[in-house]
């Protein structure tokens, strides 16, 4: 039997009395960021009670996830090597997950994650409902002081690196005006085929990068079907190439350099992996 998920309370509160949808972008519709949060201390997946935030922190990292949402195991991946990155660093991350979900699906997800910080269950979804969540898997980060001081929306481009920076200038480490050239190469991607392309190829580059080929491929070969480029061919042969289907791979690998015969990754692949 497949035990179906509850909608939060303040899901159906809205719903019955006819109110809208938060403005759009907002992460949280009940808070602002500048905002001071509540800190309560949860269950934790383990048995165990633990704070939302840090007083002892810099800043703390906290990320809203559903199982059996792709998206949130990505994002739940990528905020664990963004933790690791920056370990030793005073952040402090934790996951939370309404208690709606069977515990053993939770740590089933959590363990495909790889995350190692403590995963806290939203009890009647009185924390979901206290900061009115939209969406999931979003990411909120407050400082020692429990003030909000960002949130993020996962996103397929550059969240790992849009949350890594945003947690830096929480350390100190960069200015708020270095998030510009951190966000730019999302604003840079919008509109026309060239940028339909464009998008998949920069996820297919983060999706090879994380090994997983068979969705890399996949996201490579839409990049060739909105606008083809000898960086998506060469991208879509090397991938075929390290799956041992050399045949694929060579004809992906001619593609690109007919478009450029200078593309440097076809050239050297072509060699390494006979037809």
């Amino acid at each position: 039997m497949v035990r179906r998920r509850r909608l939060p309370a303040w899901v159906v509160a809205a719903t019955l009395v006819g109110v809208g949808w938060p403005a759009e972008g907002r992460a949280f519709s009940n808070v602002e960021v500048g905002a001071t949060l509540q800190n309560p201390a949860l269950p934790t997946l383990d048995g165990g009670r633990a704070d939302l935030l840090s007083r002892k922190a810099t800043a703390s990292l906290f990320v809203f996830f559903r199982p059996q949402q792709d998206h949130s195991l990505d994002a739940l991946r990528e905020l664990e090597s963004v933790r690791k990155e920056l370990a030793g660093r005073p952040i402090r991350f934790v996951a939370v997950v309404s208690d709606s979900w069977p515990a053993d699906e939770v740590r089933a997800v959590v363990k495909a994650a790889g995350v190692e910080w403590p995963v806290l269950i939203d009890q009647g979804d009185a924390l979901y409902g206290r900061l009115g969540v939209r969406l999931h898997p979003v990411v909120g980060i407050a400082d020692g002081a429990l003030r909000l001081v960002a949130y993020e929306h996962f996103r397929q481009i550059n969240f790992r690196e849009i949350v890594l920076a945003r947690l830096r200038v929480a350390l100190g480490d960069l200015k708020e005006a270095d998030m510009a050239r951190v966000l730019e190469p999302e604003k840079a991607t919008t509109g026309g085929p060239e940028a339909e392309a464009r998008r998949h190829l920069n996820l297919a580059r983060a999706l090879w990068k994380r090994k997983n080929g068979p969705k890399a491929l996949e996201s490579a070969r839409k990049s060739v079907e909105a606008a083809p480029s000898a960086a998506a061919w060469a991208l879509q042969a090397e991938i075929l190439a390290a799956g041992g289907d050399c045949k694929a791979a060579q004809a992906a690998f001619q593609a690109a350099l007919k478009i450029d015969p200078a593309e440097a990754v076809a050239r050297q692949g072509k060699q390494g992996c006979p037809p």
